[in-house]
């Protein structure tokens, strides 16, 4: 699995490799210098005209090296200081090594007369202002120098984050670089990943630097790359003395009228991703409409639907399937109505079994989001931005830019699992590990492709798989399975239903 990390992880991880006998400065000059190597690769840099952005920390210090190694490819090279002197030790140093070079250094009041013509003729910028420590704004002063930095009709390349993203959570708060290329080190960071900051940074090219394999490999991240690795581990093999009853019962509590095909994509869904049986509750009233696309399962009928007050003996009914389950799922077009969510708090209030809380369960919940705290079931819960938005109170574009944070913090806050849908869904668990995801496309923005992706999740969890495990490999599945469709039936043209006739050939090659 690809660990991504953050600002104080990477810190951490330079630490180690210190400690391992490795030199900041030899780092620094191995970061600089490989940038270099990586351009070198695929243009021919003689006589071109390079200008290299610095600020005053290691990042501008990781400049000062690629600036020099440039002037020894024979580039025309010219610095420029936008923060003034360098501030730590080692930026000094590199600084003090372009004295007798062919590099020109110029400070901010020397180039300020003609820096954006400058950025507009060049053929190469490298952005080293601000590196994976940045946080907040970047000041108003730098967003022309950034404009022309990100618009100019050479090659912009950053180092390690476009300056002005947020490594960690991937904000962009004010004016930042948009870069063709973005050269890191050692691993990925959060910010290549999280959006708005991943449309920033162009290419991300990952560089080693000395830090020794083992230490990466240990170095303990909150963000991972859900891979097939992941969904192998997760996926339990079969074994022949095995019958239905080992592969886990899950509760579909879906469906109300006029929704019968959130029902039915949920129940067959579930049937697809291997549980061993799928027990439905659904209105009578859609019952053949449901059954007649998922056969497979079983039914609870409520006689007087979701809408309107059960009756003694489907309360029941509905109690002995809840007490059969191995997991359940709510939501999946259940509606809203008082009623809907009295049901919903009946059934969490009455299964310690884990819950996978979906659409309308999740409307639902926002209005009784105290609830949370006095359940002891492990929950899973699947908003999209818009849900999210409303079970925490903040708007949806507050939530698109900072899509880790909201994740990490309510799972952690109301102990729960949380799937936050979308480009790059993220799985945040209640101990502040988070998944990011990096299948599926456009195509699956259709109304449907979430019923499907809860009864993937409620199938694995039924089968005995641990919340944020189930959630983070049924999202990679959800996705692959998804471009898959894209490829054969274009993301216009395909279907949520598509994805879950795609399901058996994704896990067909997951066995082999």
């Amino acid at each position: 699995m690809m660990k991504l990390l953050g600002s104080a992880q990477s810190r951490r991880l330079e630490e180690r490799a210190v400690q391992a006998g490795a030199s900041l400065l030899n780092l620094m000059e191995n970061a600089g210098t490989a940038v270099v190597r990586f351009l070198r690769k695929k243009y021919s840099l003689e006589q071109k005209h390079c200008t290299v952005l610095c600020g005053k920390g290691n990042n501008g210090g990781d400049g000062l090296v690629a600036a020099r190694r440039l002037a020894e490819c024979g580039a025309q090279v010219a610095v420029v200081l936008l923060e003034g002197e360098p501030a730590t030790d080692n930026a000094r140093a590199m600084l003090a090594q372009l004295d007798g070079t062919d590099v020109k250094v110029l400070r901010m009041e020397e180039a300020s007369g003609y820096l954006l013509p400058m950025l507009q003729a060049s053929d190469f910028v490298i952005d080293a202002v601000y590196g994976v420590g940045f946080r907040g704004s970047a000041p108003q002063r730098l967003a022309e120098i950034f404009r022309a930095a990100s618009s100019c009709p050479g090659v912009t390349v950053s180092i390690d984050m476009p300056s002005g993203a947020d490594c960690d959570t991937g904000a962009v708060e004010g004016p930042c670089v948009i870069a063709d290329y973005t050269v890191t080190f050692s691993t990925l960071k959060n910010g290549h990943l999280l959006q708005p900051a991943k449309g920033c940074c162009g290419q991300v090219v990952v560089v080693p630097i000395g830090i020794d394999a083992s230490l990466i490999r240990s170095q303990e991240a909150t963000l991972e790359v859900t891979d097939q690795e992941l969904v192998q581990r997760v996926l339990r093999p079969r074994s022949p003395e095995t019958n239905k009853g080992d592969y886990g019962r899950l509760l579909c509590l879906v469906g109300s009228e006029g929704m019968a095909g959130a029902a039915a994509m949920s129940v067959r869904a579930a049937l697809r991703s291997g549980t061993g049986l799928v027990n439905a509750a659904v209105p009578r009233s859609i019952y053949p409409l449901v059954a007649s696309r998922a056969e497979e399962a079983v039914y609870t009928l409520l006689d007087e639907g979701i809408s309107a007050p059960l009756t003694e003996a489907a309360q029941e009914e509905l109690d002995a399937s809840l007490h059969r389950a191995d997991a359940v799922l709510i939501g999946c077009g259940i509606g809203t109505g008082r009623l809907a969510g009295a049901l919903l708090q009946r059934c969490l209030l009455g299964v310690e079994k884990p819950v996978v809380i979906d659409a309308d369960g999740i409307n639902l919940l926002a209005r009784h989001i105290d609830i949370l705290k006095t359940i002891h079931a492990p929950l899973v819960l699947t908003p999209h931005p818009g849900e999210m938005a409303r079970l925490t109170g903040r708007t949806v574009e507050d939530v698109q830019r900072h899509r880790l944070a909201a994740a990490c913090s309510f799972a952690r806050e109301n102990g729960v699992t949380l799937v936050l849908k979308g480009a790059g869904t993220i799985v945040a668990a209640p101990d502040g590990r988070a998944w990011i995801n990096l299948t599926g496309n456009a195509g699956m923005a259709k109304g449907g492709s979430g019923d499907v992706l809860a009864g993937m999740i409620g199938s694995l969890l039924a089968q005995g798989c641990a919340p944020e495990e189930a959630a983070a490999a049924a999202v990679w599945l959800h996705g692959t399975a998804g471009d898959r469709c894209a490829a054969r039936f274009s993301q216009a043209a395909m279907l949520p239903t598509d994805l879950i006739e795609e399901l058996p050939s994704v896990f067909l090659e997951l066995g082999r």
